[in-house]
């Protein structure tokens, strides 16, 4: 029994210090992201904030149609994420992509909020605040704890197949399963939100500032 509890003890250390270094990623790729703008010369930054302003914009002219294939297009990029991820993490080759993608993702946040900043300045704090909730604050949570699972099993695998290390793969195997599958129900839930939900919230934004 003293055993058993030793061994769960030492399972959720490992596991609190993947999800550290995948929070240290995360916010390292934010970090990036946020101030990669400053480093943009002036035309590409009038680009970007046309596109921003643009964007909030056509938010007046949603309709069901459009609604539509915002929920297609969202659906299929959340999906082909999580699902990339899960698969990565099954494979001993996965690690260093797993890792990429995380920063790539964290990037791309911190770059739409400081594109945001530059565009409204002080009140892009509120459409900063707007963009990311509740979809995308959804997605990076689930995101951290699925790509720390995907790296425990990538781990696991190679000490299994360099260090001949035994694991119990069935057990691990019926937890991830269940991650993918609640990868597919956020998939979904996030996706629903951004299309007939999103759109409506940072309308409050635009009403603000007009």
């Amino acid at each position: 029994m003293k055993e058993m509890y030793n061994n769960y003890k030492k399972e959720i250390r490992k596991r609190n210090s993947f999800l550290l270094i995948v929070f240290v990623i995360f916010l390292l790729g934010l970090i990036f992201g946020s101030i990669y703008i400053t480093i943009l010369d002036n035309s590409e930054k009038t680009t970007i904030i046309n596109s921003v302003n643009n964007y909030f914009l056509s938010l007046d002219k949603i309709n069901f149609d459009t609604q539509i294939q915002i929920f297609k297009n969202s659906l299929i990029s959340n999906l082909l994420f999580f699902i990339s991820m899960w698969l990565l993490g099954i494979s001993t080759i996965g690690m260093p992509i797993i890792i990429i993608m995380i920063f790539f993702k964290s990037f791309v946040v911190g770059f739409s909020i400081s594109s945001i900043f530059v565009k409204y300045g002080f009140k892009g704090i509120l459409g900063a605040f707007l963009y990311i909730f509740p979809s995308p604050l959804i997605t990076i949570i689930f995101t951290i704890i699925l790509a720390s699972y995907a790296l425990i099993l990538c781990v696991r695998l190679v000490q299994a197949a360099f260090l001949k290390r035994t694991i119990n793969f069935k057990n691990f195997m019926g937890k991830y399963f269940f991650i993918l599958l609640i990868a597919i129900l956020i998939s979904v839930f996030c996706s629903l939100i951004d299309a007939f939900i999103s759109p409506y919230i940072l309308r409050l934004f635009t009403n603000l500032i007009k």
